[in-house]
């Protein structure tokens, strides 16, 4: 990882110009976006953010840390952080009784998280009924990065998520990933979307996203009877209805 000041004092050391020069010619830190991971329902006082810290050594030795989450990470009970908040993509159906399926690996869970405790409190604070909650989640081991394990443990015995997929890449010598797990489960999965109304809901690396998409085509293929490019159209028109929402990451 080479910053602008490994750069300067390293790489370029014939650069010859004053402080203001430089500062003036450095771009300025564009702000980093995180999913919120809480309900506001639920947690109308503060806001979660599930970060990973970014991290490690570099080729001489030293240290270095992602500009955000490295300071993130070092703030104590009390600090200051400046924030701010937008508009989130992700909607759950006002039709509280439509299930909804989310895929969502690694810090792709951010959402999720937030999604079933806004289930949750239309269950058991509201009275609802709520249809089906199914989620597949993604992390290297269980021993490793399953966070939230806990929660989606309780949110399984208070009947909120009513299916759990989770794809450990690591533990076996074949990788699985979680679009190997939605493919297994292609006719549910179909069903719920196109018999059931479901939404559907993805967030993590736009690799990932781009599997999931090719995967949903497939299940479209295989159990909806639709071509290639009547497959597109179909997951295009459930987007243009905030039916098929990603948000992604490179």
């Amino acid at each position: 990882y080479n910053g602008i000041a490994k750069i300067v004092s390293e790489l370029a050391t014939s650069i010859n110009m004053s402080l203001e020069e430089f500062v003036s010619m450095c771009p300025r830190l564009q702000p980093r976006y995180y999913t919120i991971s809480s309900s506001s329902s639920m947690y109308p006082n503060s806001v979660h953010v599930t970060a990973s810290i970014t991290a490690g050594k570099q080729t001489d030795g030293s240290d270095y840390k992602g500009v955000c989450t490295g300071h993130l990470s070092s703030l104590a009970v009390g600090d200051i952080c400046r924030v701010f908040v937008r508009n989130s993509s992700f909607r759950l159906p006002s039709d509280t009784s439509k299930p909804v399926i989310m895929i969502g690996p690694g810090t792709g869970i951010a959402p999720m998280r937030a999604l079933l405790q806004e289930r949750s409190y239309q269950k058991l604070v509201e009275k609802k009924s709520i249809g089906r909650n199914v989620l597949y989640y993604g992390c290297k081991a269980r021993h490793l990065d399953y966070i939230y394990e806990s929660e989606l443990d309780a949110f399984q015995k208070d009947g909120i998520l009513d299916e759990l997929h989770v794809a450990f890449s690591r533990e076996q010598e074949e990788k699985v990933y979680v679009q190997h797990l939605l493919e297994n489960n292609g006719c549910d999965t179909w069903n719920l979307i196109d018999k059931n109304g479901a939404s559907v809901f993805v967030c993590g690396g736009t690799r990932m996203g781009h599997d999931v998409v090719k995967c949903l085509s497939k299940i479209a293929s295989e159990f909806g009877g639709l071509g290639e490019d009547d497959a597109k159209s179909y997951f295009d028109k459930l987007h243009k209805e905030g039916r098929f929402v990603q948000e992604l990451w490179s």
